[in-house]
């Protein structure tokens, strides 16, 4: 079952104005419901700037947004849409019940998810570690990814 969630009004607002201000600066402004995402990989020198606007944004939005900052962007979303918390509910629903979750990311966003995977005593993958993670495993690319999630379903098949 999806559930898609709009944009609700403030957020529309605010993400036309963010848009306004980066027109031409080669930053993506992603419109995703009731989150909003600034990806600035193209222009990581606006990454400060970005953060600030959102973060100037909170005192104007309902309670219950957080800012969450990455390698190359920033977004701006509600609690229960933290990657943890879907997580959560996808392990509370059937057919994931009492199942081991595998959740991989390469980003400081996908934190959330690693502490979420760890405690229903999952696998969390860390792609292209740069600092501290949660992450229980890393691998430097995609293609040790794969590698890694190969080796893992060879092995539950000898076992």
């Amino acid at each position: 079952m999806v559930e898609v969630a709009d944009e609700p009004p403030d957020i529309a607002a605010l993400a036309e104005e963010i848009e306004a201000e980066f027109a031409q600066q080669n930053v993506h402004i992603e419109r995703k419901g009731p989150i909003l995402a600034i990806h600035t990989r193209a222009a990581p020198h606006l990454l400060a700037r970005s953060i600030a606007l959102v973060e100037e944004a909170l005192a104007r939005l309902p309670s219950g947004y957080r800012v969450l900052a990455g390698n190359a962007g920033v977004e701006l979303m509600p609690l229960e849409a933290a990657k943890g918390a879907a997580i959560r509910r996808f392990m509370a629903m059937a057919p994931f019940r009492g199942r081991h979750p595998v959740f991989l990311g390469d980003d400081t966003s996908d934190e959330n998810g690693f502490e979420a995977v760890n405690q229903a005593g999952g696998f969390s993958i860390r792609v292209k570690p740069d600092g501290v993670t949660l992450a229980r495993y890393t691998v430097t690319d995609v293609e040790g990814a794969l590698d890694w999630l190969g080796r893992q379903v060879a092995a539950r098949r000898k076992a």
